[in-house]
C-alpha cells in the first residue's frame, strides 16, 4: 500500500490527500504545492459550494462560479467572484445567497487559481420558491433502486446469512433481537434474543448494544455462530464490558439455543461509545474483530491513547483462531507473535472501525473507519499496518507530537484508500465490494454510507468508490430512484448468499420508535 508523504509548511508538518478535479477522487499520496477541490454544494436557502484546497501552499487568486442550468429561476442564477486565497489544507464556502424560482436545475460550480489548479462539480436539484433541495446523485453515478423488504425494526445493525443454503437473511437489532427473514417474511419469534444479557440500550440515542454477528464458515455443519454485544460492567472505572461470545443453533433451525453460550473474549469499555462491533471471518477460516479506541473523544486513553498501545486490544482489529481449541488460539503469523504487542492483533491505530468486510474475489479487508471531528476514512488493512489514530484523523494532522513522542516515522503509517471531510458528512458506515449478479454496473465497486449530516434531520447518504486504475479511487453518490433524498439514518449494510446486497435504515435517531427498515439495492 501507499505511505504517506510528509510536507514541512510554516515549522508545521502537514499530511495531504491529493485529489483530482472532480473533487471526488483520491489518487496515490503525493506532493503538489496547490490542488482545488469543490467537496460539496448544499442547498436549503441559496446554494453553498465548499471549496478546498487540498495543496501545500496557499492558492491565490481564486476565482469561482456558480451557475443554475434550466427550471424558471428568476433570482440567483448566477454568481461569481474571486478569493484573495485558500489556505492549505482549508476550506471556504461561496454562496448565491437568495435563489427564486420554480423546477429542476443543474447547479455547476467551478473554481481555479493563480498557480494553475482547477475544480468543477455538477449536481441536480429542485426549487421550490426560495428552497434549494438538491436531488441525490453525482454526475455520471449509477442509478439504483431501494426495495423495501422489512419494517418496523428497532435499529437495524447487522443483516447476515449463514450461508447453508437456506436463502435466509438474519438482521440484528441494536436492542438485542435477531430476526429471520425466510421466503420474504420476517418471521415473528425471534431467532435469539440477547437484551437480557446486555446494558439498557438508551432509545434516544445510544453507541451500545448487539452490533455484530457472524456465522461459522461450516454453520451449515456445525451449527456455530458468534455475537458480538455490550454487557453490565462488572468492575470499576468503567462504562461496560464488550463480550464476543459463540451460540448453537437449536433442533429448530428457526430457533438459536439460548442456553449455549461461550464468552470467547470479554473487554473492559471505558466509554459508552467507538465501540466497533463488526465480526467477519477471512478466507484464512479466522475470526477478526473491530474493537474501537475505548470512546469518549479525541483517544485520550492515559498518556498515548488506546489507538496506538500495541498492548491493549481496543483500536484494533483482532484476529483469532476459534477452530483449534477453546476458547481460540493465536494465529502463528498474527504480527506481534513473539514480540512487545498483545498477540491478538492484527493491525492498529483505528478510533472507531465500526463496519469492515471483505472482499473475497481478491482478499482486500476494507474498514471504514469513524473519524473525529473533521475526516472520514476508508482503508484497505494489511496485516501488522499501523493506520495512524490519534496521530492522524484520515490523512490529516491530529496529534503529531504524539508520533514524536513514540519514535513513529509518519512515512511508516498506512494511508487510507480515501477520506472525505465533515462538509460531506458526519459519519462514515463501511459496506461491501459488490460480487452479485442482478446489478452487473455495480460488479466489484465498494459499496458504503455516511450515517447522516447531522443528528436533527435524518440525512444518510449512499456511496460507491470505484478504483479507475490502480490506487486511483473515484467516490460518486449514487442516484436513487424514485428521484428524491433517502431521508433516512443509514446504520449498515449487509449480503444475502448470492452476495446481493442490503441497506439497513432508521427514520428517526435511536430505537424508541419501531422504524428500522431492511432495502434490498439493485442498479437501474
Amino acid at each position: 500500500m501507499k505511505k504517506k508523504s510528509i510536507s514541512v509548511i510554516c515549522s508545521s508538518i502537514v499530511l495531504l490527500t491529493i485529489l483530482s478535479a472532480t473533487g471526488l477522487v483520491t489518487p496515490s499520496k503525493s506532493t503538489t504545492e496547490v490542488s482545488l477541490q469543490i467537496e460539496i454544494i448544499t442547498g436549503g436557502r441559496g446554494v453553498h459550494t465548499f471549496i478546498r484546497n487540498n495543496g501545500i501552499q496557499n492558492a491565490t487568486n481564486v476565482t469561482w462560479s456558480i451557475q443554475l442550468t434550466g427550471g424558471f429561476i428568476i433570482i440567483g442564477k448566477h454568481a461569481e467572484g474571486t478569493l484573495d486565497r485558500i489556505l492549505p489544507d482549508k476550506s471556504t464556502t461561496v454562496d448565491i445567497p437568495f435563489i427564486f424560482g420554480i423546477g429542476r436545475t443543474s447547479i455547476s460550480a467551478t473554481a481555479s487559481c493563480t498557480e494553475g489548479s482547477s475544480a468543477e462539480q455538477t449536481i441536480r436539484a429542485r426549487i421550490i420558491g426560495t428552497r434549494v433541495v438538491i436531488l441525490p446523485g453525482s454526475s455520471g453515478a449509477l442509478t439504483v433502486s431501494l426495495e423495501c423488504i422489512a419494517k418496523g425494526l428497532k435499529a437495524p445493525t447487522v443483516l447476515t446469512n449463514a450461508g447453508d443454503g437456506s436463502h435466509r437473511l438474519f438482521i440484528a437489532e441494536q436492542t438485542g433481537a435477531i430476526y429471520l427473514i425466510e421466503n420474504g417474511t420476517m418471521l415473528p419469534a425471534p431467532f435469539l434474543d440477547l437484551s437480557s444479557k446486555m446494558v439498557k440500550v438508551n432509545p434516544l440515542y445510544d453507541e451500545r448494544g448487539l452490533l455484530g454477528l457472524v456465522f461459522h464458515p461450516s454453520y451449515e455443519t456445525n451449527g456455530r455462530f458468534f455475537v458480538y454485544y455490550s454487557a453490565p460492567k462488572t468492575g470499576a472505572g468503567i462504562d461496560h464490558e464488550a463480550i464476543i461470545a459463540e451460540y448453537q443453533v437449536s433442533d429448530d433451525p428457526n430457533l438459536a439455543d439460548p442456553t449455549s453460550e461461550k464468552i470467547i473474549y470479554r473487554i473492559d469499555e471505558p466509554e459508552s461509545n467507538h465501540n466497533g462491533g463488526q465480526l467477519a471471518f477471512g478466507s484464512d477460516g479466522y475470526l477478526y474483530i473491530g474493537l474501537g479506541d475505548g470512546g469518549g473523544a479525541g483517544d485520550q486513553h492515559g498518556t498515548i491513547g488506546n489507538g496506538q498501545n500495541i498492548n491493549t486490544s481496543l483500536g484494533k482489529i483482532l484476529r483469532i483462531d476459534i477452530d483449534s481449541s477453546a476458547p481460540y488460539t493465536i494465529p502463528a503469523d498474527n504480527p506481534f507473535v513473539g514480540s512487545d504487542g498483545l498477540d491478538e492483533i492484527y493491525a492498529y491505530g483505528f478510533r472507531n472501525p465500526y463496519r469492515f468486510s471483505f472482499d473475497y474475489a481478491t482478499d482486500r479487508l476494507y474498514v471504514a473507519d469513524v473519524g473525529q471531528d473533521t475526516w472520514e476514512e476508508i482503508d484497505i488493512v494489511e496485516k501488522g499496518g499501523n493506520y495512524g489514530w490519534r496521530i492522524l484523523e484520515g490523512n490529516h494532522p491530529y496529534d503529531l507530537a504524539l508520533a514524536d513522542d513514540l519514535g513513529i516515522n509518519l512515512s511508516t503509517l498506512e494511508s487510507p484508500i480515501y477520506d472525505y471531510s465533515h462538509n460531506v458528512g458526519r459519519s462514515i458506515i463501511g459496506g461491501f465490494v459488490y460480487r452479485g449478479n442482478e446489478s452487473p454496473t455495480l460488479k466489484g465497486k465498494y459499496v458504503f454510507g455516511d450515517w447522516s449530516t447531522s443528528f436533527t434531520k435524518a440525512d444518510g447518504k449512499l456511496y460507491y468508490l470505484n478504483e479507475t486504475t490502480p490506487g486511483f479511487w473515484v467516490r460518486s453518490e449514487f442516484v436513487l430512484q424514485p428521484d428524491r433524498s433517502l431521508q433516512r439514518f443509514i446504520l449498515g449494510f449487509g449480503l444475502d448468499e448470492q452476495s446481493e446486497i442490503y441497506l439497513l435504515t432508521t427514520r428517526t435517531l435511536g430505537s424508541f420508535i419501531q422504524s428500522g427498515e431492511v432495502w434490498h439495492i439493485t442498479t437501474i
